[in-house]
């Protein structure tokens, strides 16, 4: 079964926000970084909260008051959380963890520890969304549910060949699809692994994460994967290597949408815009080339 690792709840059209202006040092700094022009004021004019309705609850406002007046209904005192600066990782040791960073298909079977799934996941929640829309969801998958997307994607493209390399037809792909001619011995080396029980196209990977979005929803796209890539540097902090699942996009891509979002395991009304293969990697790369 899926485990839903987050959903979004609905949050009111219209937050309580209330300023205590005995603490209020009327700095205006929430009237500096709200996006969404809720509150009026300058240093020498009391601090307003002028259109509430307006809120699309992204925290700005309560996180950057020094002196916490300002209350919101949305967070709580328990949501908020003061920054451990000295934990923050140096440009060098960020930069190193970006070059560090490969598709490593070196996947063992050794299963992830839920601990470390649930950091990933939470790195993808904290990316930033259009508008603080928060619409993308994570599925994750594991074996079972696995195989059966191993073997539509290599089904498709078994079918999909037997169509383009017929012998009347192949001169014509050849031709016009030139990457796919190419591509075919390869596709016959998936296929020798696959039936001896090995999961080429979705590199034998232990769990998948789908990123989905709603149908229709304009910035799905760029949501889902600056979500997917927050998840890939907390997998690869946990030492868990990631691989995009191109190959399983393009074929899912020809496929109904009601047997894909079956396949997937996506949300009702959602359409999937990445997916991401984890696993620990049999081997370790000692160096990085520059590129």
């Amino acid at each position: 079964m899926t485990v839903p690792p987050f959903t979004f709840s609905f949050m009111p059209m219209t937050p309580a926000i209330n300023i205590d202006t005995q603490r209020c040092a009327q700095c205006g700094r929430c009237v500096q970084v709200c996006p969404s022009s809720v509150f009026s004021g300058t240093k020498d004019s009391a601090i307003q909260v002028l259109r509430p309705e307006y809120c699309i609850q992204c925290g700005h406002c309560v996180d950057v008051c020094s002196t916490n007046a300002l209350i919101h209904g949305s967070f709580p005192a328990e949501k908020v959380h003061y920054i451990n600066y000295s934990l923050l990782p140096t440009p060098s040791s960020l930069m190193e963890l970006i070059r560090s960073r490969r598709s490593n298909r070196t996947f063992t079977d050794t299963s992830i520890p839920k601990e470390a799934i649930q950091d990933i996941l939470e790195a993808a929640r904290y990316a930033p969304t259009a508008e603080n829309s928060r619409k993308v969801k994570i599925s994750v998958l594991h074996a079972e549910q696995i195989q059966l997307v191993e073997d539509a994607t290599m089904n498709f493209f078994l079918r999909l060949s037997r169509i383009l390399m017929n012998p009347i037809i192949r001169p014509i792909t050849r031709l016009c699809l030139p990457n796919l001619y190419h591509e075919a011995p390869e596709l016959s080396r998936f296929e020798t692994r696959w039936k001896a029980g090995e999961r080429p196209c979705t590199c034998n990977a232990v769990t998948i994460l789908v990123f989905s979005a709603p149908k229709g929803y304009d910035f799905g796209w760029q949501d889902c994967n600056l979500a997917y890539q927050n998840a890939s540097l907390m997998a690869q902090a946990h030492g868990v290597s990631q691989v995009y699942m191109g190959l399983v996009q393009s074929a899912f891509k020809y496929m109904s949408s009601s047997r894909v979002s079956c396949l997937l395991h996506l949300p009702k009304k959602h359409q999937q815009y990445a997916i991401m293969a984890l696993g620990f990697p049999a081997l370790k790369y000692g160096k990085y080339t520059e590129r």
